[in-house]
């Protein structure tokens, strides 16, 4: 037995079909007897596949009851598809792309990367990027330039015209803030600049230098009797590894230049043999060394040092 909804489905077809086979006995009666008559005469028939034509009187009832029985299948299996459906949305079926197959081909599909830019054959296909990602990296590329040029920017130590400071392979940081919006250089900051264009810098006025500010604008620079005098006053004995074995000066410096030199005085190529330098010509201030490990933090104050500070190291 089935359901509640079968059994009030086959009372009704049962009922038609009794109701129907007595209206049509009379008619059955009738039909039998001419058939008898006709059986003698007649020669016998072959069964058509599937049914007779003996049963063409229950032809009626019998296809009330097919209805009938038809119509019940197809509301269990409407029933049936529609439980399917809904088990398969919540529990991860079909729609659901964590189950099913068209959820495993869907995956695939989504996981395939999609080049929407037409690159050039000569381009590898580890850079050939979507819209998307080349507009990332464009976008991580521009971030990277901007900040390198307006906000700080890393240099490394090619000489020993700094030495002992800096060593030839040290590393550091030259931040551009300080010179762009709050004062300009002063004696002691380590500063790195594009030399003047002079006959003597010629070929060298598109490199970056490193070297210290000794004197401003105004100030008065002399070298004599191995040591270097600033307004008259003996400057940066703490950071010379030996008397210079020059003399310069006395020398003004003129407004809107400094006056630079490598703390290693008699191997640098500083103001001393191509002039003052331009303000406008310093690209940043050099605050932090950050290689090699054993020397990462800031750079000793050269104006502590001239007032009695421990020695620069």
């Amino acid at each position: 037995r089935g359901s509640s909804g079968e059994s009030s489905t086959r009372i009704p077809s049962t009922t038609m079909m009794l109701t129907v086979a007595s209206a049509t006995t009379p008619t059955v009666m009738k039909t039998a007897t001419r058939a008898s008559s006709r059986t003698a005469s007649a020669p016998p028939r072959s069964r058509a596949p599937g049914g007779s034509s003996g049963r063409v009187g229950r032809s009626r009832p019998l296809t009330v009851l097919s209805l009938s029985r038809h119509r019940a299948r197809v509301t269990r299996v409407a029933a049936a598809a529609t439980e399917v459906s809904d088990g398969g949305s919540n529990d991860g079926g079909p729609s659901s792309p964590e189950g099913g197959d068209d959820g495993n081909d869907n995956d695939g599909r989504d996981d395939e990367y999609v080049v929407d830019i037409d690159y050039p054959e000569f381009v590898p296909e580890f850079l050939r990027f979507n819209k998307e990602d080349a507009a990332t990296v464009l976008i991580t590329f521009a971030v990277s330039l901007g900040f390198r040029h307006f906000i700080a920017e890393p240099r490394y130590i090619p000489s020993l015209s700094m030495y002992p400071v800096f060593d030839v392979g040290d590393r550091l940081i030259a931040e551009k803030l300080t010179y762009r919006f709050e004062r300009e250089p002063l004696a002691g900051d380590v500063v790195i600049f594009n030399p003047p264009k002079t006959p003597k810098t010629r070929n060298v006025s598109n490199e970056v230098f490193i070297k210290r500010v000794v004197a401003s604008a105004g100030d008065t620079v002399q070298v004599k009797n191995g040591e270097l005098y600033v307004n008259g006053t003996s400057r940066g004995k703490e950071l010379k590894l030996e008397p210079m074995q020059y003399s310069y000066g006395p020398f003004t410096v003129p407004e809107g230049n400094i006056f630079v030199m490598g703390d290693n005085r008699n191997n640098s190529f500083d103001s001393h043999v191509w002039g003052p330098l331009p303000i406008n010509r310093v690209i940043g201030r050099a605050t932090v060394k950050y290689w090699p490990p054993s020397k990462i933090g800031g750079l000793p104050s050269y104006a502590a040092a001239s007032i009695g500070a421990p020695p620069l190291k």
